[in-house]
């Protein structure tokens, strides 16, 4: 049999690879997190899909107009989650392009760059996740039909809350979902060097 040793080795990786392989909560590489958060934030753009396509009997009875077009509360709620996750994984991008073009950090900022990283990680995952989970759900939530809505209107729930004067619109949301998504997206093929 050939001695193969492919064991690992902690002298192949940097002071900043051990101490983030024992520190960080989320084991991915910022690379692949920010990947992630580009298809939380394109899963946005399902907004304006969704809501154009809710029943007859939905649109009659919850819209004045086009529903994709009208300004609802729980749109704003998928947008800043949308927001939160295009954002979260362009910064991830840059912490990775910063780590792949050195210097390498000091002990002082290796830390930092951990705190910078776990809180990106939060950002685009919990509060980008779930405003787009939340306010997708809310939107599509009359393709459940109008007893779905009733029910959650019982329980103080008004997911096609009319916002007047507020231009945050399911088209708004898709818009926003489909630039921020597709830009951290390209940003992780393009602006990063490969692994």
């Amino acid at each position: 049999m050939p001695d193969d040793d492919t064991r690992f080795d902690p002298a192949d990786r940097s002071r900043y690879e051990l101490k983030r392989a024992a520190n960080i909560v989320v084991p991915f590489s910022p690379i692949r997190k920010a990947r992630a958060c580009g298809v939380i934030a394109l899963l946005g753009a399902l907004a304006a899909p969704l809501v154009a396509t809710l029943p007859a009997s939905v649109r009659e009875s919850a819209f004045t107009g086009p529903p994709a077009s009208a300004p609802l509360g729980v749109a704003a709620v998928a947008l800043a989650g949308t927001v939160a996750a295009g954002g979260a994984g362009l910064g991830l991008v840059a912490l990775q392009r910063r780590l792949a073009r050195g210097p390498e950090p000091t002990d002082d900022e290796v830390w930092t760059l951990l705190a910078v990283e776990d809180a990106l990680t939060g950002i685009g995952f919990v509060t980008g996740g779930l405003g787009v989970v939340v306010g997708l759900s809310l939107l599509a939530s009359g393709h459940w039909g109008l007893e779905a809505l009733d029910g959650l209107r019982r329980n103080g729930i008004e997911p096609y809350l009319s916002l007047p004067g507020i231009p945050l619109t399911p088209w708004l949301v898709s818009a926003v979902g489909l630039v921020a998504g597709l830009a951290v997206l390209a940003a992780t093929v393009v602006a990063v060097d490969p692994e």
